[in-house]
């Protein structure tokens, strides 16, 4: 197996493509990402021993990280769709 190899299959989900970017920016800004934070949320859903409800980030993450993000990426779209 390649050291790069994933440890675990990868599945895939049906996730609106902005909320999938603003968890990224939200997951990124809580120094984690995607995977870790929603396999700890599904640990703590199933009462899996020891699992804790992963932290929510704060109002001042969403409004400072976030939708600054979310408000780039759509000046993009503006911009893309007017070339």
């Amino acid at each position: 197996m390649s050291p790069n190899a994933a440890k675990t299959p990868t599945r895939p989900i049906r996730v609106d493509l902005e909320d999938w970017a603003d968890f990224g920016e939200a997951a990124t800004a809580m120094g984690t990402d995607r995977s870790a934070a929603f396999r700890a949320f599904m640990h703590w859903y199933l009462h899996r021993p020891g699992a804790k409800l992963p932290p929510r980030p704060t109002s001042s993450v969403i409004t400072e990280v976030v939708e600054p993000a979310r408000a780039k990426r759509e000046a993009e779209r503006q911009q893309a769709a007017s070339e």
